[in-house]
């Protein structure tokens, strides 16, 4: 039986799910958990992704009864991932800011390596809902170009284009003047 699942789309599995399949909803957290994961990393001080990914499957396994399949099973699972990203800074009562250094590197190519991918994290969390979708497929899931379009319901063209207005968005963000 488990062979037969693994054949399955998501979609399908989802449906499955809906009716009190087990399985199916497992298999989908399995399959997910990777993009889920590296999106959470992207976005959330590291201290924090661990509890975030429990709350985000957590929320989908209240939720999928809820799940419409008007899109892609993968779409779903992101918009819970900004949901609980919102949570976790509304929570806070804080907007994301650069989080002290532990003190225990000197390093300073270490240091400037960190202090960037907070940089790039703090960027990415100002940009519209719409940019930050199309950075996360492309480098948090690691998505080909078509994947992204189809995804995102766009065409390949549109995809790209959106993906250069969000990297420049992203630029401007962080003060980089780009030629």
């Amino acid at each position: 039986m488990s062979g037969h699942l693994n054949s399955l789309s998501d979609e399908v599995l989802a449906r499955m799910a809906q009716k009190g399949d087990r399985a199916a909803f497992e298999l989908l957290c399995e399959r997910t958990l990777p993009a889920v994961y590296n999106r959470l990393r992207a976005l959330l001080p590291p201290d924090a992704v661990e509890d975030v990914t429990q709350e985000v499957f957590l929320a989908a396994m209240r939720g999928v009864r809820r799940y419409g399949g008007r899109a892609l099973f993968r779409t779903w699972i992101a918009g819970i991932v900004r949901h609980k990203v919102a949570d976790y800074y509304r929570q806070r009562s804080r907007q994301p800011e650069m989080v002290p250094l532990n003190g225990k590197t000197n390093n300073a190519t270490a240091r400037d390596s960190w202090e960037e991918r907070v940089a790039v994290r703090i960027a990415l969390l100002h940009l519209p809902a719409h940019y930050q979708e199309v950075l996360l497929l492309r480098f948090a899931e690691g998505l080909p170009f078509i994947e992204v379009a189809q995804t995102l319901g766009i065409s390949l063209e549109a995809a790209k284009s959106r993906y250069r207005r969000a990297v420049a968005a992203v630029a401007r963000e962080m003060g980089v003047e780009r030629r």
